[in-house]
């Protein structure tokens, strides 16, 4: 099938990976002529004729694909291509690295030249796990349980993964209704300090236990958020720690008890790094999960096929482009009452994102992964994102609230924290210079409760953020479908 909007293309894939096959097939069913060369060296390669670049990281090689980035904005021209930068779908193989491009911007020569689009196989295989299979209403009494077998570095994408969009509209009702990320490995206590530690503002305000089936006393730790108690919870993400294999009785037992649950929505999700073992693990769970028909996923990297149209990169645009309506009309051009964007302009859309720092980028785009599961939680399907509809105003306050919970655990895993008591005291008492200099030092004055909101200098709250979003869902998924296909 031809796809509208990468026709006539030019594209060079570098790199020796097993994805390289499917990328060269995408291209050249829409019509694109594909180059493609194995080894990350310059050459004689003439790179002002491409408008695309899939780079290949392969093994150890992440940080030779950036200095081949480097190389590569050191000729490109953008006169040659009326100032439009190269476009490259960067795969590299650490998560670590994947992280630090989230959160820092490549050097300018780089950003200036080239629109860097990084990702894992892992990352990718993640996104296409579904929790809430059935959708979660604010009346819903069911929660979302993810099972993940391993502590690696599969089972830790996956679950941070999840954490980023298994956000749900009942916890604004019911507060123990959170979202359950269970990991499941032998020595779990040990592995998972390493992974506390590397997301330790995030763990710092969660509930998590650390759980040994095999002794008397079972659970080895019992962790509780921060401010419980002196504040409203504001994580709907819960974890826990089992240190068993995946044939231990009495993970087996636990396993057959959560498949009967009907108040849980369970997904397993078997994360080894070896495919076959993935298989071997999932063929003695007990009968009971495939009886309920519940989903296992075996992490497979043959099963991932990326994207070159983008898609979710397209709907970020749009979320992007709200928010920066959303401060024009009701912060800078304030006429009394929350104004909510009608329409997007797809060229300033594309112009406002051009410049946009990589950590904003990532904010957009892990927004952009909660508004399927936003629009279902509201009675809307996929099947219905080309309608455009108005939304109640009570469902617009709820998914606000959903989106603020979901910005927190962002910010929790992007190394924000909240106030201490003392610093809260401090900006409140010169939220203009203050709150923008605690800010500066990832201590983050809007991390709290929605319900807890404070005005900032303006004399409004990061609210109206969330309700303009919210408001904007069915233009914003509108938008995406007819744009569907188009270049990213």
């Amino acid at each position: 099938m031809v796809r509208i909007g990468i026709v006539d293309k030019n594209i060079i894939i570098m790199g020796k990976h097993s994805v390289a096959d499917s990328l060269m097939r995408q291209f050249e069913n829409a019509g694109c002529a594909v180059k493609r060369q194995e080894k990350l060296i310059q050459g004689d390669i003439n790179f002002n004729c491409f408008d695309e670049l899939c780079l290949l990281s392969e093994g150890g090689m992440d940080n030779k694909a950036v200095a081949l980035l480097r190389a590569i904005a050191d000729v490109y021209n953008l006169a040659v291509h009326k100032g439009k930068k190269l476009l490259c779908h960067l795969l590299v193989q650490h998560r670590d690295v994947l992280q630090n491009m989230q959160t820092c911007d490549l050097v300018s020569t780089i950003k200036q030249k080239i629109d860097v689009y990084p990702f894992t196989i892992e990352e990718i295989w993640s996104r296409s796990i579904v929790l809430d299979y059935e959708p979660i209403t604010i009346h819903s009494n069911k929660h979302v349980h993810l099972v993940i077998f391993g502590m690696g570095e599969v089972a830790e994408t996956v679950a941070i993964q999840a954490a980023h969009i298994a956000h749900y509209p009942n916890y604004v009702r019911n507060h123990s209704l959170r979202t359950r990320i269970t990991m499941i490995s032998e020595n779990v206590e040990t592995l998972s300090e390493g992974f506390i530690k590397r997301y330790l503002h995030l763990f710092n305000n969660s509930f998590y236990r650390v759980v040994k089936p095999s002794e008397e006393k079972m659970v080895e730790l019992f962790h509780r958020p921060m401010y419980e108690g002196r504040r409203e919870d504001f994580v709907d993400v819960e974890w826990e720690f089992v240190d068993a294999e995946s044939w231990n009785p009495d993970v087996r037992e636990k396993l057959k008890q959560w498949a009967q649950d009907d108040k849980q929505l369970l997904t397993l999700v078997m994360a080894d790094r070896d495919p076959d073992k993935n298989v071997a693990m999932s063929l003695f769970l007990p009968d009971e999960l495939y009886k309920r028909s519940i989903p296992i996923h075996k992490y497979n990297p043959k099963d991932v096929e990326y994207d070159v149209t983008m898609p979710l990169i397209q709907m970020a645009k749009n979320v992007n482009y709200i928010y920066s309506q959303c401060y024009n009309d009701n912060f800078e051009n304030w006429q009394g009452q929350i104004q909510t964007s009608v329409e997007i302009d797809r060229a300033e859309r594309d112009k406002l994102w051009a410049d946009l720092s990589n950590v904003k980028r990532w904010s957009c785009i892990y927004n952009a992964m909660t508004i399927p599961l936003k629009m279902r939680s509201i009675g809307l399907g996929e099947d219905d994102w080309d309608k455009f509809y108005d939304i109640s105003q009570q469902d617009i306050e709820i998914l606000a609230q959903v989106e603020h919970n979901r910005w927190n655990v962002e910010e929790l895993i992007l190394g924000y924290r909240p106030c201490s008591d003392e610093e809260q005291n401090k900006i409140a008492a010169d939220v203009e210079t203050q709150k923008g200099a605690f800010k500066a030092r990832k201590i983050h004055y809007d991390l709290r409760a929605y319900n807890d909101l404070r005005p900032d200098k303006t004399g409004k709250s990061a609210k109206v953020y969330d309700l303009c979003l919210s408001a904007a869902l069915p233009l914003i998924a509108k938008t995406f479908v007819e744009g569907k296909g188009g270049e990213a």
